[in-house]
């Protein structure tokens, strides 16, 4: 074989290595962009998630200073976050709690005095209905129900 052919055989071979190698850098830069694409859209999802919570926490805040100055009394409200897993998009818990809070506004109409222990109300979406606990009123709903009677009816025998 002549020395020109064995440089350019040799020359052939070192290409093949940095091809190689150029090869797997650009992968590992295209694995290192679509990862920080990933986890860019997993923070936009949870961020997304908890500016919904949020709006929540507010609607059901105001659904229950409405209900205190009805009932004449403070009541702290707050959604058992840990409830609503099976919870369907689209669906407000706030809302579907807000029925529950109607029930203790028309009790405190008919005799304020009943409710003037309540200062707690939690929201949850588990369907499990109303209970009563201390000062602590805990309403599970369920996704587009409305627990009115049956929170009114629970007050009305447990109070």
């Amino acid at each position: 074989m002549s020395e020109t052919r064995l440089k350019k055989a040799a020359l052939a071979m070192n290409d093949r290595p940095m091809t190689v190698l150029r090869a797997m850098k650009i992968m590992g830069e295209v694995v290192l962009v679509m990862s920080l694409f990933a986890g860019a859209a997993a923070d936009a999802q949870t961020l997304k998630v908890l500016r919904a919570q949020d709006a929540e926490e507010e609607a059901l805040d105001r659904e229950a200073a409405f209900t205190g100055s009805v009932c004449g009394t403070n009541i702290d409200a707050q959604i058992d976050w840990r409830s609503v897993i099976d919870w369907p998009e689209g669906y407000s818990l706030a809302k579907a709690c807000d029925s529950a809070l109607g029930a203790v506004e028309a009790v405190c109409r008919s005799d304020a005095s009943r409710m003037k222990r309540l200062s707690h109300f939690v929201c949850a979406g588990d369907g499990a209905g109303p209970s009563l606990s201390g000062s602590t009123l805990r309403y599970g709903a369920s996704p587009g129900g409305n627990g009115f009677a049956e929170t009114q009816d629970y007050l009305e025998d447990a109070l």
